[in-house]
């Protein structure tokens, strides 16, 4: 009996894994890093990252007193909880070795619909870009994000840009046309990619994406002018007490924050004047409203945004901190708060670098489980450098087999100003 309950264990476990695997199209499109386990558990699945530093151009020969120091920026990056499948069935349906390879891959196409879903999710919520367009040629829609990625300057790794499906029916006839987008149809089938170097972007097409919902411009206001600096951890002096802070969140007073929903994407304006993005290596004026993503309404009167707003004319930087700037200008008190997602609920589609997302891999000692009398365990590394578990029983009083899948991952928006969404109108 335990001969064949392991068999029939594996065959699930193993149906699950290849099913897994073929289907976890976004994962592939983000960092995945597993920290060690202890480190994660002493920090209570909390692990804080250092973002890439930027460095100031001073001028001229004679420097002295000009010297700067290093601003280590940091992210929160952690775990969730495990996404789990967890059964119960009599031992006489364990006589059919396909009702559990069918079981197997069922629970392995979910779980990979639910990890595509989660990073779609959190793209829509938390990456700040954002445009609207009613163009009918899809080459132009998909360019206005390398344009704006390519004016902000951001780190470039590998561009992806995720097509809905009823904007991928929209677009297909032009972009069918293209070089980049020709290619074997059952590839597209198994792994969702339609082209490759379309305007600097690697195309897929999903039906995982998430709606939009927004509507009218609440068109809110600033109740205070509001400057805001990059800033590292700090640890204090006299109590040795780390304070760590999230570089890509600002917090600003308004008016009323009840009109806008988390995910929204927001401009600002002093005096009916956009606040303008700056390239991050040149700071060049783009000459283009920068977008932000509202990511929580402390209260009702003040909401918390992403990217910080670091402003290039704002006097009471130094040299180091002015180096960090992604905005023209400060926001005064009495500056307008727009929401640009103004459809009431609208399809998205994702574009973002790679490098924007991090996924935080869980790892747990599950041969300890499998010391125990009764419980058996079986774990495998998959190839996007997350594991896999099983633990599995049986109960002899009522002759149930007991089994639970899960696989255990953390998703962080480590950089806001590289990932948003586009959408048609």
């Amino acid at each position: 009996m335990s001969i064949t309950a392991n068999k029939v264990a594996e065959t699930l476990f193993e149906q699950q894994l290849e099913t897994y695997e073929d289907q976890t199209m976004l994962i592939d499109k983000t960092q995945v890093f597993t920290p060690e386990g202890g480190t994660m558990q002493n920090a209570g699945n909390v692990i804080w990252r250092p973002k890439e530093q930027h460095r100031p151009i001073i001028e001229g020969w004679d420097l002295t007193g000009q010297e700067t120091g290093i601003i280590e920026e940091a992210y929160p990056a952690y775990l969730g909880t495990p996404k789990n499948d967890f059964v119960s069935v009599r031992v006489d349906n364990m006589r059919d070795k396909h009702y559990w390879e069918d079981a197997g891959r069922t629970s392995g196409r979910q779980q990979a619909t639910e990890l595509n879903k989660s990073i779609a999710n959190l793209i829509a919520t938390s990456g700040s870009l954002h445009y609207r367009s009613n163009t009918v040629s899809g080459f132009d829609f998909i360019s206005e994000g390398q344009a704006i990625m390519n004016e902000r300057q951001g780190k470039h790794t590998q561009r992806c840009f995720v097509l809905n499906d009823r904007d991928t029916r929209k677009f297909g006839q032009d972009l069918a046309g293209r070089q980049t987008v020709r290619g074997r149809p059952e590839d597209t089938w198994m792994t969702g990619q339609i082209g490759s170097n379309v305007a600097e972007f690697d195309l897929y097409t999903g039906s995982f994406l998430p709606n939009i919902v927004g509507g009218v411009d609440p068109a809110t206001t600033t109740t205070a002018a509001v400057s805001f600096k990059p800033e590292g951890g700090t640890v204090a002096a006299d109590t040795y007490d780390v304070a760590n802070v999230d570089y890509r969140k600002a917090t600003i007073p308004v008016v009323a924050s009840g009109g806008y929903n988390v995910g929204d994407k927001i401009t600002i304006a002093n005096g009916g004047t956009t606040i303008k993005a700056v390239g991050l290596a040149d700071k060049v004026n783009t000459g283009q409203a920068m977008t932000f993503t509202v990511v929580a309404k402390p209260d009702a009167t003040s909401m918390t945004i992403m990217p910080k707003p670091i402003a290039l004319d704002d006097g009471s930087l130094s040299t180091l901190e002015k180096s960090y700037a992604n905005v023209d200008t400060t926001i005064t008190s009495g500056a307008t708060i727009n929401r640009v997602n103004t459809d009431a609920s609208a399809r998205a589609n994702l574009f973002w670098d790679k490098d924007a997302i991090e996924v935080v891999g869980g790892e747990v000692p599950m041969q300890m489980l499998g010391d125990l009398d009764g419980m058996k365990v079986i774990s495998q590394p998959l190839s996007n450098g997350l594991n896999m578990y099983m633990v599995y029983d049986a109960n002899i009083a009522n002759l149930q087999l007991r089994y639970r899948t899960f696989v255990w991952y953390g998703l962080t928006m480590k950089d806001p100003s590289r990932a948003g969404v586009a959408t048609t109108f």
